[in-house]
């Protein structure tokens, strides 16, 4: 029974790892439950037996792509200073589907325009995915003193994430260069020590 009971859990991570990696890299509703299936060598009726339904598995896809990718921000960044973790993790997120076989994509970035017509338990996924990545941002922030460390972090990933999408339909790859590339520099810019957030927010105030 434990053998049963292992072997079982270990097949769910595979549906669930396969099914993060398939809605990233064609959306969620050009992949079916048949097709999912098939690419872990099973038969489509097996699923029932361990999901309730494809927003439940999505859910839990999307939970594991944002363990993935946060996984890989940490990683990559280790042992850099505060600064050089910035401009890494920015540069990786924007680069994010310009590689082909890249496995390390944000739900937000490739199928956030879905994600909005899901259920509820998927859409809170999407937003602690959302919230985990800005902390991730704003945690490096603050070790740089910025005092608006948690508003530049949010802007920062609502710019970039748009950045992604829109490189995504871009008609050629010189246009999504461009994009991403003046993305980056306006990423840069918020995320210097002067701020821009601030600026902003100061700005604004003057114009009340």
């Amino acid at each position: 029974m434990r053998r049963s009971r292992s072997e079982a859990a270990e097949t769910r991570e595979r549906i669930v790892s396969t099914a993060s990696k398939m809605f990233l890299a064609k959306g969620l509703e050009a992949v079916g439950m048949r097709d999912i299936m098939s690419a872990v060598g099973l038969t489509p009726g097996g699923f029932y037996r361990h999901f309730e339904s494809k927003e439940q598995l999505i859910a839990e896809a999307n939970k594991a792509a944002f363990d993935r990718l946060l996984a890989m921000f940490e990683m990559q960044t280790a042992g850099m200073s505060a600064a050089e973790a910035l401009d890494r993790i920015v540069w990786l997120y924007l680069n994010q589907t310009q590689v082909e076989a890249n496995n390390f994509r944000c739900p937000l970035a490739t199928i956030g325009a879905e994600l909005g017509h899901c259920e509820a338990q998927v859409r809170a996924v999407a937003i602690d995915g959302y919230q985990r990545v800005v902390k991730l941002l704003a945690d490096r922030l603050m070790d740089l003193g910025r005092d608006d460390a948690l508003a530049a972090a949010s802007g920062v990933v609502s710019m970039m994430t748009g950045a992604v999408m829109v490189a995504n339909i871009a008609p050629d790859k010189a246009a999504a260069r461009s994009i991403l590339n003046n993305a980056h520099a306006a990423v840069t810019a918020l995320l210097a020590p002067t701020g821009g957030v601030a600026k902003v927010s100061r700005r604004a105030k003057n114009m009340r």
